[in-house]
């Protein structure tokens, strides 16, 4: 049972002398004083869509003081309400409502009004607080106004007041970050685990090699990590190797060689078509010269060309980027010596990236019409999600299954991922597949490992939880389905079950009762 608390204790004005109380147990004449302290508290906690009301008092006895310990949390930010006006007002059963008013809190959250009632039996009970912005009123059901103390030990406690094994105030609850939550049925979309691996999409990233043996030359800033780089941008200069098949001077004089012949070409293409005009020579002398005239324009085309690589000057071969995007790595440095084929820059567009997850071929046939997918990265409190919806869109689903690792691709595209997912990164992704069922669920938080079983915390009264242990289904983001455990309508700690269940292992250092 239920001890009268501290902190009614203190609330108190003053306690009934022992003769009074010989007189009140006796059923003579009382004096307006406080109820029997042998009585038992009762305890109430209810809910508004705005706010939480946790109130212990005496029970009411006619003519005596019960002073209230009620205890008002903001729901939207699980905060104490620390300034505002409360009524208790007491109404029915055939007598004149009564209402006893405090126009300030005791403390941040608590508000002490005394009861005095003047009419005995069945009475509704309810609190209303007017705070700045706030308005709210809890109908606290039916309460007993007794004539006399005697009546009210002989009634024991209310029903309704029972409480849990681990005690967890709101003075500690109001300073940590806690919440919590109606367990209630909902819509849950349902998923297959699978490891995935966060890559560039099909035509956003492109490798920039060295297309002969030479030296790396800066032509201006060298390119770093993470820097944005431009279609056809200059990224630097390769200076090809002495010797090798694309020498400089070797270049620069087949350009000067091409451009004589195709001189040369032309020429005598003019002066075919004068002597064919006087009919001095034949038609297939015109053609041969009209050929070769082509093949020399040609010639000349591929050289300029191969020297326009060079940027015009004697510098080296330009080394461009194929594509827009981010600098993700750059092994070379200005003066590097590399060798034909090696890897300059790595560049990437990460403006959309592909998750690629691999479903088993157990899961493979659940893969209905896969509507996203959602993935954890470590520092994040929340797993990254793709809806095809909203943020990204399916690439596609493989049709085969891969001989070695027994598994279906599955890609999806994120658009604008941010900076905090990383190329290459291996993941434990769930892809949603389509289908949807309706179940209790929780906030994944609300979800404590205590040695490897899963359990959470079920709040019984304001100041009270309970350790239940749940059998989990599927994970929908952020929550999971709840199998067996709970039942719709109880209260979850949401945010801040590691708190209570530091306060079930270790109560002396959560505290004892209240010091309000």
């Amino acid at each position: 049972m239920r001890r009268l608390p501290i902190s009614l204790a203190s609330l108190r004005t003053r306690m009934l002398p022992a003769a009074l109380i010989a007189l009140a147990l006796a059923g003579c004449d009382r004096t307006s004083g406080s109820a029997s302290p042998d009585l038992q508290a009762q305890v109430h906690t209810h809910f508004t869509p705005r706010t939480e009301l946790f109130v212990e008092f005496d029970p009411l006895v006619t003519g005596a003081k019960s002073t209230f310990a009620a205890h008002f949390t903001r729901l939207a930010d699980y905060k104490p309400v620390e300034a505002g006006t409360v009524d208790v007002i007491l109404s029915g059963g055939n007598a004149p409502t009564e209402r006893f008013r405090v126009s300030a809190p005791r403390a941040p959250g608590i508000f002490a009004p005394t009861v005095l009632p003047r009419a005995t039996g069945r009475r509704n009970l309810s609190l209303v607080i007017t705070a700045p912005g706030l308005e709210a009123r809890h109908e606290l059901g039916e309460v007993t106004v007794y004539d006399d103390a005697t009546a009210a030990l002989e009634a024991g406690p209310a029903a309704g007041t029972t409480e849990g094994e681990i005690g967890f105030l709101k003075e500690q609850q109001w300073t940590t970050d806690f919440s919590i939550e109606a367990v209630q049925p909902r819509e849950l979309r349902e998923s297959v685990r699978a490891p995935a691996t966060i890559r560039p999409s099909a035509d956003g990233a492109a490798e920039v090699v060295a297309t002969a043996a030479g030296t790396v030359r800066a032509t201006g800033g060298f390119p770093a990590l993470g820097d944005r780089v431009a279609r056809g941008q200059t990224l630097a200069m390769l200076v090809p190797r002495l010797g090798s098949d694309t020498d400089v001077a070797s270049l620069q004089a087949d350009l000067a060689t091409a451009r004589s012949q195709a001189a040369l070409a032309e020429a005598e293409s003019a002066r075919m078509e004068r002597l064919y005009a006087q009919q001095a020579v034949s038609q297939r002398r015109l053609e041969e010269a009209r050929a070769a005239r082509k093949v020399a324009q040609a010639q000349l085309q591929a050289a300029g060309d191969r020297v326009s690589q060079l940027g015009g000057s004697s510098g080296g071969i330009a080394v461009k980027a194929p594509m827009a995007g981010m600098i993700a790595l750059a092994p070379v440095s200005n003066g590097s010596a590399v060798e034909d084929g090696d890897l300059l820059f790595h560049i990437v567009n990460r403006d959309e990236l592909w998750l690629e997850a691999h479903v088993s071929e157990a899961d493979a046939a659940r893969l209905e019409s896969p509507t996203g997918a959602s993935f954890e990265l470590p520092g994040l409190d929340a797993p990254v999600e793709i809806r095809t919806a909203d943020n990204g869109r399916l690439v596609g689903v493989g049709g085969m299954i891969d001989p070695e690792s027994r598994s279906v691709p599955v890609i999806f595209a994120m658009d604008d991922p941010g900076p905090h997912i990383a190329l290459n990164q291996d993941v434990e992704a769930r892809v949603f597949t389509g289908g949807m069922r309706s179940g209790l669920s929780v906030p994944v938080g609300a979800v404590i490992d205590d040695g490897g079983q899963r359990v959470v915390y079920v709040m019984r009264g304001g100041e009270s939880f309970s350790r239940v242990p749940v059998r989990l289904g599927l994970r929908d983001g952020d929550r999971y389905e709840v199998l067996e455990g709970l039942e719709a309508g109880q209260r979850v700690v949401s945010r801040g079950a590691m708190q209570v269940r530091l306060a079930a292992a270790t109560p002396e250092a959560m505290g004892h009762g209240h010091a309000h």
